[in-house]
């Protein structure tokens, strides 16, 4: 593969403002949220004694179980 004389001086052509908004605002803010969920059950496992992953466990559990609930709900006569 050879290069060509205008290779150095090409640029390359910037991101769609779709995508540079979702790599500077989405994605840092989905990072910040998963940050603190991580601290809030690390701090929740130490003062509990119980492993995390029994937390997140309990956790998704109760959020499908509230939200079968609310689901039930609206279909019922």
């Amino acid at each position: 593969m050879s290069v060509g004389q205008d290779y150095l001086t090409k640029q390359p052509s910037r991101p769609s403002a779709p995508k540079l908004f979702f790599d500077t605002k989405i994605i840092p803010g989905a990072m910040n949220a998963a940050g603190s969920i991580e601290g809030a059950v690390n701090r929740l496992s130490t003062r509990t004694g119980m492993r995390p992953i029994v937390i997140l466990a309990g956790g998704c559990f109760g959020f499908f179980a509230i939200y079968d609930l609310l689901r039930n709900r609206r279909k019922a006569p």
